[in-house]
């Protein structure tokens, strides 16, 4: 198991525990800090991850930046590539790809999903890690993918 899954894991069975997870998700990746995503769930094959609409990510016309939403989704697609990668592999995002859908009015809950299969490939090889995003009444604001490349962990 990964250790930040592992670490996940055990944060989770706590109170206050996705938050403090979240919280050390942030000083790790610190740039993630600029939508401050609490996590949800994190899983292998599934992540998910919530950003709040505050004034930090509105665009001018009071809607969250496409960008902030973009940052949310390669928070869930990250959580879910440390929980899914095998042992002695390691990730790297390759790009991104997303539609933008309708404006984003309210808190997002970004998911990124795969299939099992996508990770049992020999390395080096490519995952698209699927993503979207919806409004607390379901809409869905932003779909696309992430692919990521995965190689071998050299010692």
């Amino acid at each position: 198991m990964n250790p930040t899954y592992a670490m996940y894991r055990k944060a989770s069975r706590k109170p206050f525990g996705r938050r403090l997870f979240s919280l050390g998700y942030m000083f790790k990746a610190p740039y993630f800090a600029s939508v401050q995503p609490q996590v949800v769930d994190m899983a292998p094959n599934r992540a998910v991850v919530r950003i709040r609409n505050w004034k930090g990510v509105q665009n001018h016309l009071g809607t969250m930046h496409a960008i902030a939403v973009a940052n949310g989704m390669e928070a869930a697609m990250g959580l879910l590539a440390e929980a899914s990668v095998k042992p002695r592999t390691r990730w790297i995002p390759k790009g991104i790809q997303l539609e933008y859908l309708a404006k984003v009015t309210a808190a997002v809950e970004c998911v990124a999903q795969t299939d099992p299969a996508d990770w049992d490939k020999p390395v080096p090889h490519q995952v698209d890690i699927r993503v979207s995003g919806a409004l607390p009444d379901g809409t869905e604001v932003v779909r696309g993918v992430i692919p990521v490349w995965v190689t071998a962990v050299r010692d």
